[in-house]
């Protein structure tokens, strides 16, 4: 009877193939175009002033590891730009601002929906 070996010792055998990291690194490049498209949808759009300013200040890039790849949204804020969050700093609790009824802003899950989670 053969010996079946674990989900991990598996994965590991799978990752160190030959194309494997290639492949995967190709699916962050992929993922890196479509979330530069997302960006430059959205940039300097009246609905989202968050994204404004040159372009260097927010970007998107794909990085490799040793066997993973990543796709990478880069901003003084980038969790803000995905996720969205509370009003802070001049506007929030004790801030200059703070007294005035802001609205959250929302994330635009530029990487999310880059990677094809259906966040529509």
């Amino acid at each position: 009877m053969p010996k079946l070996i674990s989900q991990k010792a598996m994965n590991t055998v799978v990752s160190h193939l030959d194309g494997v990291r290639d492949a995967v690194h190709d699916e962050a490049k992929g993922i890196e175009h479509a979330a530069d498209a997302n960006l430059n949808a959205v940039r300097g759009t009246t609905k989202w002033q968050k994204i404004y300013g040159p372009g260097h200040l927010t970007s998107v890039s794909s990085s490799r590891g040793e066997v993973d790849s990543f796709a990478n949204l880069h901003a003084p804020n980038p969790m803000a730009i995905e996720f969205g969050h509370s009003p802070s700093g001049v506007f929030g609790p004790g801030g200059r601002y703070g007294h005035i009824k802001t609205k959250a802003p929302e994330g635009l899950y530029i990487l999310h929906k880059a990677a094809g989670f259906g966040l529509e």
